[in-house]
């Protein structure tokens, strides 16, 4: 739950592109209309999203939208595999931590509406919360108010198949300190989006569903979206880990709530992206507010506003949030000055929304593409400063033992160790087989997360390149890996 984006582009994508110099271009680059062949070719796309290779996933729905208005929607795949079911543009999937992009926009309704002050401390609204009087409700949005994140640990240990209540997540942060001094820098943080539901119907006077429903999900004219457990039967994308089908662990959706229990489908997300963009939810003052003075997240390039992540690609940069939680990935991706989005979901935790980002951007954008593409395979190739060595050849040896299906437990986290069951271990070993021998990572930033650190790389495999994230906690253990 902590992984707040996946790139928009991945270098490994563009592998068997030929990529041409940048050109000298006057103008930013519009996308192209979506009119046949463009649209046969986007289809092919989607489609090759759900071919059971490492990255896809049973079923994958796309929505995009032009001149704010949806101008395409497709689903390929099987929303459920055992029983055979088709997905459709009407199924729906958990939006995770999209959700994040709803929530913030119901705290700016309120702003506009003189209910919320954004530097106010939490204490206006939650007097009883934990540090209320330390936090305010613009570093809450911007996840630097240093409130330690619940969700990792509930769903590494297994509390989340059980109900809860937001109260109770808050109430098991409690005795947790801050991780750092307010608002000096930024750390991903689910329980903050709890402290801002929670401060939404307080000051609403109505529950965070509710005022959803009526503020936001009516406006904008989004008729399959629901909050809370996925609807069962036909129509419902069941969550899997991977392309292969492998049933995602069950949770209970009260541990999502404001930080990511919305079920939509990506029309309707596309929706709440032209109501956002025209101006229906917010004023166009206040959306260009939540954009401004974005800061820097433990992602090389994304910022992160008032519940937007902003990633730069060439001379445009895209706003919106990425989203996973056991069974599902979604991104949606905005560019407000053009009324454009794209909305990706998929219903594999493993799925990659970067890598049908990529082509699709690539259709739609080519010259922007080009370009980005040119400027990230050089800084991927490039060592960056402030490498340790020493670390870099611990995260080698760890990840070349992975693709063997071996682990060295004395050197990860407990919790990652509970992870890698032998029977995982094996289906690991499978799925990287595919990337080839681990040549060298090739180091490109770290940043501070939480109790941990988190450093991000190029790997140069023997048959593709792409990028990685490894992290340490406080006491050196690796935490985590991601192959993107």
């Amino acid at each position: 739950m902590n992984r707040i984006a996946q790139s928009l582009f991945a270098v490994s994508a563009f592998a068997s592109l030929a990529v041409a110099p940048p050109a000298a271009h006057a103008a930013t680059e519009s996308p192209l209309a979506l009119a046949p062949p463009l649209t046969e070719k986007v289809d092919a796309i989607v489609k090759q999203s759900t071919s059971g290779t490492p990255g896809s996933a049973p079923a994958v729905s796309v929505a995009i939208v032009e001149g704010g208005r949806i101008v395409y929607a497709r689903a390929g795949g099987l929303e459920d595999v055992a029983g055979k079911r088709p997905a459709t543009t009407q199924t729906r999937f958990r939006i995770a931590s999209v959700t994040k992009m709803f929530t913030a926009t119901s705290v700016m309704q309120l702003v506009e509406a003189g209910k919320i002050k954004l530097d106010d401390p939490l204490a206006a609204y939650l007097p009883d919360a934990p540090h209320a009087r330390e936090v305010t409700i613009r570093q809450l949005l911007m996840h630097t108010s240093g409130i330690p994140n619940f969700g990792d640990a509930a769903f590494a240990s297994g509390s989340v198949r059980t109900a809860t209540t937001p109260a109770a997540i808050v109430a098991s942060m409690a005795q947790k300190p801050l991780g750092f001094t307010p608002g000096t820098r930024y750390d991903y943080s689910n329980t903050g989006y709890v402290l801002l539901g929670m401060t939404i119907e307080k000051v609403s006077g109505t529950a965070l569903a509710a005022y959803e429903r009526d503020h936001i999900f009516a406006p904008a004219g989004m008729h399959d979206t629901t909050v809370g457990e996925l609807p069962a039967g036909p129509g419902t994308a069941t969550g899997y880990m991977d392309a292969k089908a492998a049933v995602a662990q069950p949770f209970d959706a009260s541990w999502l709530y404001a930080s990511g229990d919305i079920v939509s489908t990506p029309s309707d997300v596309a929706r709440f992206d032209a109501a956002l963009m025209n101006g229906v939810l917010v004023r166009p003052q206040t959306f260009a507010l939540m954009r401004e003075h974005p800061i820097a997240t433990d992602e090389p390039t994304a910022k992160y506003g008032l519940g937007l992540t902003a990633f730069p690609l060439a001379d445009l940069t895209f706003i919106g949030h990425h989203g996973g939680v056991p069974g599902f990935e979604v991104d949606n991706e905005l560019l407000p000055d053009q009324k454009f989005a794209v909305v990706v979901f998929g219903n594999a935790f493993d799925f990659s929304t970067a890598k049908l980002n990529a082509p699709l951007l690539a259709a739609l954008f080519p010259q922007t593409s080009a370009r980005a593409v040119a400027e990230q395979k050089k800084a991927a190739l490039t060592v960056a400063a402030g490498e340790d060595p020493a670390i870099t050849e611990r995260f080698r040896v760890f990840f070349s033992a992975l693709q063997k299906g071996r682990v060295d437990r004395a050197a990860v986290t407990t919790e990652m160790s509970a992870q890698l069951t032998a029977e995982n271990l094996g289906s690991v070993a499978e799925q990287l087989a595919a990337l080839g021998t681990l040549q060298k990572l090739i180091f490109q930033s770290k940043a501070e997360q939480g109790a941990g650190t988190v450093f991000h790389y190029t790997g140069v495999f023997s048959k593709q390149t792409t990028p990685m994230t490894f992290s340490l906690d406080k006491n050196g253990k690796i935490a985590g890996a991601f192959l993107q």
